[in-house]
């Protein structure tokens, strides 16, 4: 089984979303500070409490681009996170052959999602960092699972 897919439809407006509530954190705290310092503390502390939510669940919710190519020899899979800082494209390429377990975590509703990947280089066992798949669709999430039940049945 052959699985090709990007999730560039859907990335955009989910990037575009979650920045721009990130920067409403960053303006409201920043407002704050300049104009209304004088309020109480609870103000500040749910400002504050909100920017922390909102860049935990961009951060570590999962919300990767992804380019996933998996052949009849080849296992590609390169992404990047959306969050906006720190953003570092990244590539996982081995042999199919040399892929020892893959696993397709679901999350909760969506956030969450991930691929994670394991296999033998030089004779030792790598498990490689989570791929997030919080940005793609039910369907493509359900051709990698199905591309895990198939690669494990044909290793037993």
């Amino acid at each position: 089984m052959s699985v090709k897919f990007n999730n560039k439809n859907r990335v955009k407006p989910i990037g575009l979303l979650l920045s721009f509530l990130l920067m409403l954190a960053v303006a409201g705290l920043a407002s704050y500070y300049l104009w209304f310092n004088h309020l109480n503390k609870t103000i500040e502390a749910s400002l504050w409490m909100y920017f922390v939510f909102i860049s935990t669940f961009f951060y570590f919710g999962g919300f990767c681009y992804v380019e996933v190519e998996i052949s009849s020899k080849t296992f590609d899979v390169k992404y990047y996170n959306l969050f906006p800082f720190w953003r570092q494209y990244k590539r996982i390429l081995l042999p199919l052959d040399k892929v020892k377990h893959i696993k397709v975590r679901s999350g909760l509703c969506f956030v969450g999602s991930g691929i994670l990947i394991s296999g033998r280089i030089k004779g030792r066992l790598a498990t490689y960092p989570t791929v997030g798949l919080s940005a793609c669709t039910a369907k493509q999430r359900k051709q990698l699972k199905q591309f895990a039940l198939e690669l494990k049945e044909n290793r037993n």
